[in-house]
């Protein structure tokens, strides 16, 4: 891509958020809460330890603007994130939390998790779930967003749901 925008002497800002939650919009939070909602528990894969940055679709549209303003972004790639670094198991326990339900995270072991995919996968909202969508839960996706800070004053809200935002939509 900036190989291509070079070549046609264009210029480019890429923005790179982590992941990015909207309540009731999101294929993220609000499929977790959805799950919650309906089963009240929620299934993991091994400890849930892999680290996150939820963003809010609002702070990418900020940063999306400033960048269109700013000519500090000009061919410059950006990671955006959230404001908080928290593990996989503490957005699932927030997101229980929001929607005022004790948390019950019930462990999986993977060829447990293999095995109910392939029921799991007949009913509608479930259909798009994968292996590795869960073996995610444990991998470290976090990004320092400094640049994007420095360059576009951006600053993003800390990950923090209350059950109006989990409200169906």
């Amino acid at each position: 891509m900036i190989a291509w925008a070079e070549r046609e002497k264009l210029t480019f800002t890429i923005l790179r958020p982590t992941l990015i939650y909207d309540p009731g919009h999101d294929k993220n939070i609000s499929v977790i809460a959805s799950f919650i909602r309906r089963f009240s528990f929620f299934p993991v894969l091994g400890t849930a330890c892999g680290r996150r940055q939820p963003i809010h679709a609002q702070d990418v549209a900020s940063c999306c603007v400033a960048a269109l303003t700013s000519k500090a972004a000009m061919n410059k790639c950006y990671n955006i994130s959230g404001k908080e670094i928290i593990s996989y198991r503490e957005m699932v326990n927030r997101i229980f939390a929001a929607l005022h339900k004790r948390p019950r995270i019930v462990t999986f072991p993977l060829w447990l998790f293999r095995l109910a995919l392939l029921f799991l996968r007949v009913l509608p909202p479930f259909r798009k779930w994968s292996v590795a969508m869960a073996q995610r839960m444990n991998q470290d996706l976090v990004f320092s967003h400094d640049d994007a800070r420095r360059d576009l004053g951006f600053e993003p809200r800390p990950f923090q749901l209350t059950e109006e935002d989990l409200t169906r939509q």
